[in-house]
């Protein structure tokens, strides 16, 4: 059986930067304050997660691999739905930035290996 492409430990390191891009990024483009928070916090709840999720670069592994890929699942279907929000289809830069992240993550959701256990 041919294994994705993203390992576990890949997969970690990329959530890190996918953090820092959400936290970030809405400032830098100057997108609406409340549009900001949103995302802010969704990057810190996101930080969280992958910083517990055992692999090596967790910073306290307690959660399974296994158990963070449910929590991708929950947070891609927050995102997909969070794009129907009036304050984000709305507002064009929201808008863009935010189809833009969400299909940066679906692709690391679908090229990621989950089945390889923790820390590949």
């Amino acid at each position: 059986m041919q294994t994705k492409p993203i390992t576990p430990n890949q997969h970690g390191t990329i959530d890190y930067a996918f953090s820092v891009i959400q936290t970030v990024t809405p400032t830098l483009l100057e997108l609406p304050k409340p549009t900001q928070h949103v995302y802010q916090i969704l990057g810190l709840s996101f930080l969280t997660v992958n910083a517990l999720t055992d692999t090596d670069v967790a910073a306290k592994p307690v959660l399974t691999f296994k158990q963070h890929q449910r929590a991708d699942a929950a947070f891609l279907a927050g995102l997909a739905l969070l794009t129907l929000s009036r304050p984000i289809r709305t507002h064009k830069r929201t808008l863009a930035f935010h189809l833009g992240f969400l299909a940066l993550a679906i692709t690391h959701y679908v090229l990621t290996d989950y089945d390889s256990g923790s820390g590949s």
